[in-house]
């Protein structure tokens, strides 16, 4: 009878201990567990973001663990103007970096995500030139206005942009306030567009010719490298 009480606390012991290890290892795997779902609803925060899109917030809704949905934007604009009377040309150039975005996060695990969506693609870059010293050409002086002025714009082939990226963190906490995610992605804008302009006697480069061919060459530059860093607060 001692016998047979000693091996069935000895059962009990252990069944307890086996129990107590899988309950540490699942608080402490990545990945995620039904009754993890069954425990988390709704919640809703906001964050703020630095991209290669240019700095910019986001409204998050957690669906569930698994899916969040966000709506975001991001600005950034960067203006350079060089003018010095001591060299023969001059130029300014302006730089935009921008987008609306509707994305969606699903985890694939509970710090491992895939996140796809639509972007407004706001990116444009604008180069102008002019010159500041007369020519002369043959026995005749040429002025800089006569020269011309040459522009040229490069914005992405469509405004509308499909999105798919991979992450770690994530971009709404389950149980915290503040959390914290780094993805690496894509956006594919398509073939860029070129707008060029010239005056003067610059005129004929800024020929449909000579855009075509800029547009050409710059044809395989479609996708556009995204790398986001976001910090989040969770509010419900």
């Amino acid at each position: 009878m001692k016998r047979l009480i000693i091996i069935f606390f000895a059962s009990v012991f252990g069944f307890s201990n086996l129990q107590l290890q899988a309950q540490e290892m699942q608080e402490e795997s990545p990945f995620e567990y039904a009754d993890d779902d069954q425990r988390q609803g709704f919640g809703f925060g906001l964050g703020v973001k630095l991209s290669t899109f240019g700095p910019g917030a986001e409204v998050i809704a957690a669906i569930n663990p698994k899916l969040h949905l966000r709506l975001g934007g991001t600005y950034f604009k960067y203006k350079y103007t060089h003018d010095d009377k001591n060299i023969d040309i001059n130029g300014s150039a302006d730089a935009r970096l921008g987008s609306i975005s509707l994305l969606a996060n699903y985890y694939i695990a509970r710090i491992f995500f895939v996140s796809g969506g639509l972007l407004y693609n706001m990116n444009e870059v604008d180069l102008n030139g002019y010159p500041t010293k007369s020519i002369t050409i043959g026995v005749v002086d040429v002025t800089p206005q006569e020269i011309g002025t040459l522009d040229f714009k490069v914005q992405p082939g469509s405004s509308i942009t499909p999105y798919l990226g991979i992450g770690l963190g994530r971009s709404l906490s389950k149980n915290n306030i503040i959390s914290f995610a780094v993805e690496a992605g894509a956006a594919f804008h398509g073939k860029p567009k070129v707008e060029l302009n010239a005056t003067g006697m610059l005129e004929p480069t800024g020929s449909e010719e000579q855009r075509l061919l800029l547009e050409d060459n710059l044809s395989s530059l479609n996708i556009y490298p995204m790398l986001n860093f976001q910090l989040s607060f969770r509010f419900l």
